[in-house]
């Protein structure tokens, strides 16, 4: 009998061997469930702890003794699972069909809904959540995968062997997902999410502390999750409203610093990418050039070598970088073009990692004030170590000249990359490209940035591009390191790499 079919029994010995060898054979970790599928805590006691940790025999004897009804199995850690309550709507199986791809491993839930499991990917997390009519248990949560009424199924042709043969869900699939959650939230002021996040936020503006706030927490608690997750929700919304200024204003002391903080303050600085103060988590890129002098290209060379953890301009990235290409102005079927010789130029371990980590837009005018909930669903589920913004002018449709609007705009993209509200724990640095006034000069400095003076005072890295006899130069200027060297630099025709003229 396979272990799909031994999952298929309600209980019993034979039940328990299967349980045991996903555990032991497949890594899987699990965990009693009460009647109302929440983790036993009689039991497991808090099982936060199992989602960092393999079971062990004694507990695993401990609760084969003392359970026979329901199990969970962690999810994140070597699988995926989406709960789709189609018997609740019926438009939930063709948007399934459209939006995600067929996973051989399938279950039917005492509800008559159906789980769908894919094999997880380190670099796309999907998070665990509940919204109309679906829910995704990734890391942080854990699904049913046995008991009375629960049935798996293996609906292929060949053998299950692993969890890493299922079909992974990539960015379009969580980009769909997210679309999904987003399109909830705004039409039903029923979304559990949505309500908490009202609840915090007014108990924190209203000055509430924290231990307040959370005292309800487990009257919040919803079925399928667990006390610790709607505590550490509830957690994350509260230091959210915070960072935001909602508390009252007297609550909100501002920060003075003295010499000693300076000195302690130096360990703290942010992961560098490349070179020291140069391109760092969280830095504002600013790069200006004149209208075809090749600053897409540029940007194109930073991020592929960003990609693959490669030299760029003598300095050599890090590590592999996950990096967007928020590109407007190249059609999807050019963009190839572009690309091509420098994806040839890579050897074919880096092509590798440029197939995984280099991300792009098609061309369209998004400005950012309009889509930026669109925007932001985007980067949550890329998670990109650095976003490249080409050019400024296809994203702000204010006065250029008008400090006021470009002020807006720039607060915008500063809040569209806030770690916090990304849900990330390092911020991802942004490349803001643009134009140079016409006639502008290298020795104009980036006051030759087009419009606004505010431009050039936003940024943490200055890259400016302009012409020169033998080819381009590139100017630097750096707030929080020491300035490279100025170069002048031709593209290689064949790799379009720029490579420096000496």
């Amino acid at each position: 009998m396979s272990i799909m079919e031994l999952l298929k029994q309600v209980g019993g010995d034979d039940l328990r061997s299967a349980l045991k060898e996903l555990v032991e054979e497949y890594d899987v970790t699990i965990l009693p469930c009460g009647p109302d599928k929440r983790p036993r805590t009689d039991l497991v006691g808090a099982w936060k702890d199992l989602q960092q940790r393999p079971n062990n025999e004694i507990e695993l004897a401990h609760w084969f003794r003392n359970h026979d009804g329901y199990w969970g199995a962690v999810t994140g850690k070597n699988f995926n699972v989406i709960d789709i309550d189609s018997y609740k709507d019926d438009s939930l199986k063709p948007w399934v069909v459209e939006n995600l791809p067929p996973s051989p491993l399938k279950a039917i839930s005492r509800s008559g809904g159906e789980h769908r499991y894919y094999a997880t990917d380190p670099e796309l997390v999907l998070p665990t959540g509940q919204f109309n009519g679906i829910d995704t248990r990734g890391k942080g949560g854990y699904i049913i995968i046995a008991g009375p009424g629960y049935q798996l199924s293996w609906e292929s042709d060949e053998d299950f062997w692993k969890f890493e043969d299922l079909p992974t869900l990539g960015v379009q699939h969580l980009a769909a997902l997210e679309g999904r959650k987003q399109v909830a939230k705004k039409e039903s002021s029923g979304d559990w999410h949505e309500r908490m996040l009202q609840y915090t936020s007014k108990a924190v503006a209203r000055g509430d502390s924290d231990e307040k706030i959370l005292a309800d927490y487990k009257e919040w608690t919803e079925a399928g999750y667990s006390h610790e997750q709607t505590l550490r929700e509830m957690k994350t919304a509260i230091q959210g409203a915070r960072d935001k200024g909602w508390a009252p204003t007297e609550d909100r002391p501002i920060p003075v610093r003295g010499i000693s903080d300076a000195f302690d303050m130096e360990t703290d600085k942010p992961q560098e990418f490349l070179g020291k103060g140069f391109i760092a988590a969280g830095f504002r890129i600013f790069l200006i050039g004149a209208p075809k002098i090749g600053k897409s290209q540029f940007v194109l060379e930073m991020l592929s070598t960003a990609a693959v953890g490669g030299e760029f301009l003598g300095y050599r990235w890090d590590k592999p970088h996950r990096v967007l290409w928020l590109q407007a102005e190249i059609r999807g079927p050019y963009v190839g073009v572009r690309l091509r010789p420098l994806f040839d130029s890579f050897s074919e371990q880096q092509q590798q990692l440029l197939r995984r980590n280099f991300l792009w837009t098609d061309r369209g005018d998004i400005d950012l004030a309009e889509n930026f909930n669109r925007l932001r669903d985007l980067i949550k589920v890329i998670k990109p170590s650095i976003i490249a913004v080409d050019p400024m002018a296809n994203f702000f449709t204010g006065d250029e000249s008008n400090n006021a609007e470009v002020n807006n705009f720039l607060k915008k993209l500063n809040s569209l990359t806030d770690e916090k509200q990304l849900n990330l724990t390092t911020p991802p640095a942004v490349v803001l490209v643009h134009h140079t006034r016409k006639g502008a000069r290298d020795t104009d400095g980036f006051e030759g940035a087009r419009g606004a003076s505010s431009l050039s005072g936003w940024m943490d890295t200055g890259l400016m591009l302009t012409k020169h006899e033998d080819g381009t130069k590139l100017s630097f200027m750096l707030r929080n390191g020491k300035w490279p060297r100025d170069r002048v630099m031709k593209m290689n025709t064949e790799t379009l790499r720029f490579e420096e003229v000496e």
